[in-house]
């Protein structure tokens, strides 16, 4: 058995992403204040060396390695 979103070409992540938004758009007018607080996500990374964690930074602030460096 396939799932539809399967068939269509989407990964999971895809289709519970347009899942979520459908539910968002439908709710209640007194709850959309609610739900717009916990729509941003903001992930933090920290560099780790000989064992111990550096300064854990915003993602949009690490800078990625060329391929230079490796």
């Amino acid at each position: 058995m396939t799932f539809a979103w399967r068939t269509v070409g989407m990964n999971y992540l895809q289709y519970s992403s347009i899942a979520a938004r459908a539910l968002r758009r439908t709710a209640k007018p007194e709850l959309q204040s609610e739900i717009a607080k916990r729509e941003g996500m903001a992930i933090k990374v920290a560099k780790w060396e000989a064992g111990k964690s550096g300064m854990p930074a915003p993602a949009s602030v690490i800078e990625t390695r060329t391929v230079a460096e490796n």
